[in-house]
């Protein structure tokens, strides 16, 4: 990792200062929080991802959590199909998620809780005969249309244990009172239909694919909402009738930006890239998480692997995972910024201060959207400089140069002088990041 590294970071708990860039000074960089130390992945993970996650040790909140969700699990039995039990089993989860997320401060280890959630289940299953069982025995079909196929495997395992050790009472109640669609609900396959839409700034983008369960049933479109402003994240997701219907809803979350966007369809796997560098799992939990994300905190992953499974029957592949955060080639960059520059001012912009913005930038970036520069963006990369030292002479140097940068990156990508005009003025810290520029969850 270079010196002008800064890692993968969201919303801040503290600031502290830990060196800037600028290798030829010989300034420490390195990881926010490393203190300098080579690290590897853990040492670029989102700030305060080490103190939720905490240590590999069981937490003390999952015996209360999962009482929580199985007291809970009768609304699940309100489910005609397997669709409404995909969301039913989804919403449940995903408000325990976001209650735990809201409340405790460290162990966030959701997948080892599903594990347990799901054997917790088979467990009520097999010890109420007084018909009670009826919800978690459903509830355990609903998992496995959601959890990622080492998660669904969990729970198919415990239904089947549950089922047999059920009295014969039970066994015999579930072949009358029991839908027989419930054995479809781990089958849901992506039908290889995939669209895209992306706001004017190219960073906030939407992949929606169409899923269905065997024989047709319940056919939709699942949304994945995705923020590339900063680490590439999900910024929401959901279930729709169609593609027409989530397109409205994106823009509706969207705002202004996405007021032109219209769905296209995915001609190459190579337009899912974002796909494979979002960041979805237990070492990202910021704190801030909406009910959009926590709802489809299993459910995302499980539909990404769908999807890729659909692809691979079609012959084609998702783009391999690459390093965003290392490897990157500035020189391009910077020689181009700078002769832009030079041209606007006719003066040579510092060298060294045009390198380390040009790192920092680069840094994480989604390929396609270098030259993006949304408000939220721009937010981004201020609330990342604002952790180097404050008294650096690159560090002054930087944020002189951020209005300009940004506004040679909004030239580059052809955007109209409004558009322009409100991320400059939030570079130059004239303007604050509006709610709706993108959401403030990973911010």
């Amino acid at each position: 990792m270079s010196p002008a590294s800064r890692g993968r970071k969201a919303k801040k708990r503290k600031k502290r200062p830990i060196g800037r860039p600028g290798a030829a000074r010989g300034t420490t960089g390195g990881a926010r929080g490393s203190g300098g130390t080579a690290g590897g992945q853990l040492a670029s993970l989102p700030a305060g991802a080490h103190a939720l996650a905490g240590s590999r040790r069981r937490p003390a909140w999952f015996d209360s959590s999962i009482r929580r969700v199985l007291d809970r699990a009768g609304v699940v039995m309100a489910a005609r199909g397997p669709r409404e039990l995909e969301q039913a089993t989804a919403e449940l989860l995903g408000a325990e998620l976001h209650r735990v997320i809201g409340e405790e401060d460290h162990g966030m280890w959701f997948d080892w809780w599903f594990g347990e959630l799901a054997e917790a289940a088979a467990a009520r299953v097999r010890g109420d005969a007084a018909g009670a069982w009826q919800a978690p025995w459903r509830l355990l079909h609903g998992l496995t249309s959601i959890g990622s196929p080492a998660l669904a495997s969990i729970a198919q395992t415990a239904i089947g244990r549950a089922g047999g050790e059920a009295s014969k009472a039970q066994q015999a109640d579930a072949k009358r009172q029991q839908p027989a669609w419930l054995w479809k609900l781990p089958m849901i396959t992506a039908t290889g239909e995939i669209w895209q839409m992306h706001d004017v700034h190219g960073t906030r983008l939407a992949v929606v694919a169409g899923f269905s369960y065997p024989g047709a049933t319940d056919s939709s479109v699942f949304l994945f909402d995705i923020d590339a402003c900063g680490p590439v994240s999900l910024a929401g997701a959901g279930v729709y009738a169609d593609v027409s219907q989530a397109a409205a809803a994106w823009r509706a979350l969207v705002g202004e930006a996405a007021g032109g966007a219209q769905p296209a369809a995915v001609e190459t796997a190579d337009d899912l890239r974002c796909l494979v560098d979002l960041d979805i799992g237990e070492e990202t939990v910021v704190g801030t998480e909406t009910r959009a994300v926590t709802d489809n905190w299993f459910r995302a992953r499980r539909r990404v692997h769908d999807l890729a499974g659909a692809l691979g029957r079609r012959g084609l592949a998702l783009p391999e995972a690459g390093s965003v955060y290392h490897g990157i080639g500035t020189p391009p960059m910077a020689e181009a910024y700078a002769r832009w520059h030079h041209e606007r001012h006719d003066a040579e912009p510092d060298g060294e201060a045009v390198v380390a913005l040009t790192e920092q930038w680069l840094e994480g970036t989604l390929p396609g959207t270098e030259h993006s520069a949304s408000p939220h963006r721009v937010a981004v990369q201020l609330d990342l400089i604002d952790d180097w030292r404050e008294d650096d002479p690159v560090t002054l140097a930087v944020k002189a140069l951020l209005p300009e940068w940004v506004r040679w990156h909004c030239e580059q990508a052809g955007l109209p002088e409004p558009l322009v005009a409100r991320s400059v003025a939030v570079a130059a810290g004239e303007e604050p990041r509006a709610a709706s520029d993108c959401p403030a969850a990973r911010l």
